[in-house]
């Protein structure tokens, strides 16, 4: 498609800092719809609690799957985890 970037096999994250980790962990344990891959580790952010940044691959559970980067953001806030922003690339 015109336009459309290409997403390749990547292979996401080798290593992350623990508690952007267990942030990650936490969140997409439990959500259905859409799989995510974490690609890039951004960095994080002290706001009401911390929020966690990062660059993923997106794939929807559609017929035929779509796959996008995004970018998302998870929220940190007196132990618990909230995924706060997905956006696309």
């Amino acid at each position: 498609m015109l336009g459309q970037i290409n997403l390749e096999n990547f292979v996401g994250l080798m290593s992350m800092p623990q508690k952007p980790q267990s942030a990650w962990d936490a969140v997409f344990s439990e959500l259905v719809g859409a799989t995510y891959k974490p690609l890039i580790y951004v960095g994080d952010q002290l706001v009401h609690g911390v929020n966690y940044f990062y660059i993923a691959e997106q794939t929807l559970i559609t017929n035929p799957p779509v796959r996008r980067l995004v970018k998302l953001a998870i929220n940190e806030f007196d132990g618990y985890y909230k995924l706060v922003g997905v956006q696309e690339i």
